[in-house]
């Protein structure tokens, strides 16, 4: 019998233990205070699905992440920035990074710590919240500041439920409302001045402005994520699916978002929606939709209306508070308005509801939507087929809807689709959500079915 031996596993040559470098005092000293200064600024050592390598992060530039190679250069940008000589030979990246915390992604808690732990995980994230820091001390509020507000809400009580709604953003990121402001205007009026010479800059950007729902809606959308205020600009659309994923977003507490090459995941949002529009009627609004807030439509002064009306806002108001706004301390002063704003009776789950928003639930009925309500009024049996109301619509000179659109016309009307037991044939029938399904089957055996399948 041949003996064929094992290989032998060679094992590593032992080596002598590593030589750690040697600096003087001063360069030590040097290193210790740029490890201070990115701790202190929020950097940490990102690990996630996106890299396999470690990198950098920081809560101002989340989506900016780094590679570790980076802290070299910055480290020698830091030396001569203190009027020192760079180290030489340069500390390695991971000695560099030695002091920073691990973390596996990013998250947006408004008043969380710079760095949140999952309960019962590892898992660390860098909190990219920021916080208003004021530069200078608070000057004398502008008087202009607040004669935009007026002239923007002439009505006492409506300009008192803006503030506290924009004094609420400040005060408690943390709670979301239920409820947004939809401010019908002329233009020139004010409003896209105050987002982004106002609210934008005290908000630390986490702001966004979206002229079209996709922007909001779509596949890879990120509006709602690290925001706190989302103005929507005279956006358009008549899709009732749009609309319908419009509202759930307004209330949801948490939200799927997906990022490119990330996978999607829930979140919590924090994100306030302020609707600016020039139109008569921007979105339908049912009887029963309490997610808006609307004031009375936004005007001029002194009863103006045009170019007069746009030139006078900005020649007493605008301009006047722009240049306000450039001295130091006047942002500040604004700020300070609204951490002081009184929340009494400010209830952020249940907007106050307002003549302007009554008018617009009014408006928001269609043409359809009033003939299909007639018609299943007059409707014998109540469960019928959508072809038959289809088929009214002709009958009365009406341009037909779409099969679609004739769906969302019963949903609307309170109707609910369901397949019906009729003769041993399963089809399905429309039938008024109050009504049973034994009910309507009930209905269809007592009777030849008249409507079309």
């Amino acid at each position: 019998m041949t003996v064929v031996p094992l290989p032998v596993r060679q094992e590593p040559e032992p080596t002598a233990p590593s030589t750690q470098q040697q600096y003087t005092f001063a360069q030590g000293e040097l290193i210790k205070q740029y490890q201070a200064y990115l701790a202190s600024a929020g950097y940490a050592k990102l690990y996630n699905a996106a890299s396999p390598y470690p990198r950098v992060i920081s809560g101002a530039a989340p989506h900016e992440p780094l590679p570790m190679a980076w802290l070299s250069g910055d480290f020698a940008d830091f030396c001569r920035e203190q009027g020192k000589q760079p180290v030489r030979p340069a500390p390695s990246p991971d000695y560099l990074a030695d002091r920073l915390q691990s973390v596996t992604g990013t998250i947006f808690l408004p008043k969380g710590p710079a760095i949140v732990r999952a309960k019962g995980t590892r898992h660390r994230y860098v909190n990219t919240y920021r916080e208003f820091v004021p530069e200078h001390p608070p000057c004398k509020l502008s008087a202009h500041f607040l004669a935009l507000l007026e002239c923007m809400f002439p009505d006492h009580d409506e300009r008192h439920t803006f503030t506290q709604y924009l004094a609420h953003m400040f005060q408690q990121p943390e709670v979301r409302p239920s409820w947004h402001p939809m401010l019908l205007s002329e233009t020139g009026t004010g409003k896209g001045f105050l987002f982004n010479s106002i609210l934008t800059p005290l908000l630390c950007k986490q702001t966004m402005l979206v002229k079209k729902y996709s922007e909001l809606v779509g596949r890879f959308a990120n509006a709602m994520d690290g925001t706190i205020l989302v103005q929507l600009d005279d956006c358009k659309s008549g899709r009732a699916d749009t609309q319908t994923q419009l509202k759930s977003l307004m209330t949801e507490e948490r939200v799927l978002l997906e990022q490119k090459g990330l996978a999607a995941g829930m979140v919590t949002t924090y994100t306030r929606f302020i609707l600016a529009s020039n139109e008569e009627v921007p979105l339908n609004i049912d009887d029963t939709d309490r997610r808006w807030w609307i004031p009375k439509r936004l005007g001029y002064s002194q009863g103006l209306s045009g170019d007069e009306g746009r030139k006078e806002r900005v020649r007493n108001v605008i301009q006047p508070l722009s240049d306000d706004l450039k001295h130091e301390g006047a942002l500040e002063a604004i700020h300070d308005y609204f951490m002081r704003y009184p929340l009494d009776g400010f209830n952020p789950k249940s907007a106050p509801m307002t003549e302007t928003l009554r008018e617009q639930i009014t408006k928001s009925i269609t043409q359809e939507q009033v003939f299909t309500t007639d018609f299943l009024e007059e409707h014998a049996t109540k469960v019928l087929k959508s072809g038959a109301l289809g088929g009214a619509f002709s009958k009365n000179g009406l341009n037909k809807p779409s099969n679609k659109a004739l769906s969302e016309l019963l949903a609307y009307a309170g109707y609910r689709q369901e397949l019906l037991d009729v003769n041993g044939h399963r089809t399905r029938w429309w039938f008024p959500v109050a009504m049973r399904r034994h009910e309507a089957e009930a209905i269809l055996a007592a009777q030849e079915p008249q409507e079309p399948f």
